[in-house]
Parts: structure tokens; sequence; C-alpha cells
């Protein structure tokens, strides 16, 4: 038979086995709190997106050309290097913008026949062009929206498939 068990070693016993229990909950409850604050914090970077808005560019348009500055045409003949005339215009076909505009007219040539176009040469700009549903606005020499009509042809060193690309853009 054992000997009966002091009162300090009962006390003892005791003592570890609730600071064993109080390390058991408090880890339970340190483990709660965090998964707590990852579930507050999921919920407060949530990201929500927005239905899509159509953006409608400035102006609407058609450019046109013409090899004697009085009939226009969106599509052109064929022309040879160094001979003929290549002008350009764009017709505003509609517009929610009405005041000061630049407009830009771009020399552009294919690399493949007609499907890529790369920029080339120096673009005309046009500035504070005042543009509404009617205007009409040609690439000139000077920048001007008065100026002399530019020949593109005279740009156009080798032979090759171009066009001319406008951008309008406020201001």
């Amino acid at each position: 038979m054992q000997p009966p068990i002091k009162s300090k070693e009962v006390s003892k016993m005791t003592y570890e086995k609730k600071s064993k229990k109080f390390l058991v909950i408090a880890t339970a409850l340190t483990i709660v709190a965090l998964v707590s604050v990852g579930v507050t914090f999921a919920a407060i970077s949530a990201t929500f997106h927005g239905q899509a808005v159509t953006v409608n560019d400035i102006a609407q348009g058609t450019v046109k050309y013409s090899t004697d500055e009085s009939s226009w045409s969106s599509t052109m003949p064929v022309l040879n290097v160094g001979s003929g005339h290549w002008y350009a215009e764009f017709v505003v076909s509609s517009t929610t913008y009405t005041g000061s505009a630049t407009v830009t007219f771009q020399l552009e040539k294919s690399t493949d026949g007609g499907n890529t176009f790369t920029s080339t040469g120096t673009p005309l700009v046009i500035t504070g062009f005042a543009l509404n549903s009617t205007s009409t606005i040609y690439g000139t020499n000077d920048g001007s929206s008065g100026g002399t009509y530019h020949d593109f042809i005279g740009d156009i060193l080798v032979g090759g498939t171009y066009r001319i690309t406008v951008t309008v853009a406020s201001g």
C-alpha cells in the first residue's frame, strides 16, 4: 500500500492540471481570435467590380482622300511615288463634344499588304480646331485649320500600301 498523498502534493497536481487546462483554453482562444481577424480582414479587403461602361470617342467620322482638293472619296486610285497628289480630310459625322480640339493626321505604311500598319513620317497636328457636328478638318501644312492642304504623296519615298489615320482629342 502506498503512503497517503500529502496535501501539498495534491495541490501541486491540481495546479498542474489547471495550468494545462488554462494553456489549452488560452491557445484555443488565441486561434479563434486570429481566425476572426483573418475573416474580418478578408471582408474588409474584398473587391467589387461594377458593370462595364461604354465611353464614346469625342467624334465619329470618315477619313476622305482627294487628288485635286475638290472631289473627296474614302478610297483612292493607285498612285505612283513622286507623282500625282494625295490630300486628306476628316469629315465629322457626329460628336457629343463642342469646343477646341486637336486633330492629328498620321501617314501609316502597311508591313504586310494591308493588315498591319505602322506610323511613318511626321504627323500633321492641327490645334485649336473648333469641333462641332458639321466639321470637316483638312490635313494642312502649317497646322492651322485654314492652311494649305498637305500633299501626302511627297512623304512617300517607296511603293507600298499606305493609309492616313486621324486622331481627334479635346483641347
